[in-house]
């Protein structure tokens, strides 16, 4: 069984996670190249990527512990929910009003502003009127809130997974439906995601999401179902990474082993302890710093257009820290106290 938050490096891990996306998504703010890793994709995508092998392992586990629908979608509910909403209406009713062009009558009456709010419901969108409108990525208020609708999705297909194997064979999660599901993400990656150009939109969502994210994802759930943490050797990691370098002349067969390198890479050190990586595990601030990073960007950018990159990164980092900080003491972790337990 998994180590509990405070006995491993998870959380440190889901803080570079978050931290990576913010400094990926510094470039792009500056309007300077993002750098690319092992020339494969930015290092923001990598960030989101972590943060979904992690969630697949996780709430794979928080399944087979509990495995009851209702009680487990109250649990991931309670996860995304309550940051979102106090981050969506602080977007509305502080950093809209703040830094708006438009007088407050228009601002207040405008369709966009009262829209805003469907982010709360997970219906994405990231226009404020008048807000960010001279910035080098216009109008966008929080682009990173796209992930979390394939994340909820994720949540809601386990759910489907658990209470199918309910039926089949015990609560545990089945083994075989897990892996043809995997499998499933994998073949809509190499037939239709990656060749598909234009984005299918539902519940303003690109479908394409889901197989790209989503795969991480499920590995993750498959390294817990199939006990591979006891493989989450130091010579194990290398020779995974060794040979997944070596097929980096062939960048179709190099991004799919990626569907299983990096999910086992991060596990193994994310599972792993190490005395201050895991105090991390204490204070979880990397929701709200995923969550808060990309406004206060665009804010501190709309005011400081030419700021140095450095100067640019710690500023931001320190504004974000701050809010996640709060967001975690007196949103999150309160919220986190009425998950429901197995009576």
């Amino acid at each position: 069984m998994t180590q509990p938050s405070h006995s491993n490096n998870l959380t440190a891990l889901r803080w570079f996670a978050a931290c990576l996306v913010l400094y990926g998504h510094s470039f792009v703010f500056l309007g300077l190249p993002e750098p690319l890793f092992l020339q494969w994709v930015p290092l923001g995508p990598v960030g989101v990527y972590t943060f979904f092998a992690i969630s697949g392992y996780l709430v794979a586990q928080s399944w087979e512990r509990d495995p009851h629908v209702l009680r487990f979608l109250a649990k991931r509910i309670l996860r995304i929910f309550p940051g979102l909403i106090v981050c969506t209406l602080l977007s509305v009713l502080v950093l809209g009003p703040w830094l708006t062009t438009l007088d407050a009558k228009t601002y207040w009456t405008n369709e966009h502003t009262r829209g805003y709010l469907t982010n709360i419901a997970l219906y994405m969108t990231y226009h404020l009127p008048g807000v960010f409108a001279q910035n080098r990525l216009p109008h966008a208020v929080n682009g990173s809130l796209w992930s979390l609708p394939v994340e909820f999705f994720m949540y809601a297909l386990l759910a489907l997974l658990g209470f199918v194997s309910s039926y089949l064979s015990s609560s545990k999660l089945s083994s075989w439906l897990l892996g043809i599901t995997t499998a499933g993400f994998m073949a809509l990656l190499s037939l239709w995601a990656w060749s598909a150009t234009e984005p299918w939109v539902v519940y303003r969502a690109d479908l394409r999401q889901i197989p790209l994210c989503g795969v991480y994802f499920m590995v993750g759930a498959c390294l817990l179902k199939f006990k591979a943490e006891k493989y989450f050797t130091l010579s194990n990691v290398v020779l995974l990474v060794v040979a997944w370098l070596c097929l980096s002349r062939q960048p179709l067969w190099f991004v799919a082993a990626s569907w299983l390198v990096l999910p086992f890479v991060v596990l193994a050190f994310g599972l792993s302890h190490h005395s201050m990586l895991a105090r991390f595990g204490q204070f979880d601030y990397s929701y709200g710093i995923y969550i808060y990073a990309f406004p206060v960007q665009q804010t501190i950018v709309s005011f400081w257009p030419q700021m140095p990159f450095i100067e640019y990164l710690f500023s931001t980092f320190a504004a974000t820290l701050t809010l996640a900080a709060l967001s975690w003491h007196f949103i999150e972790k309160p919220s986190l106290k009425l998950k429901p337990f197995r009576g």
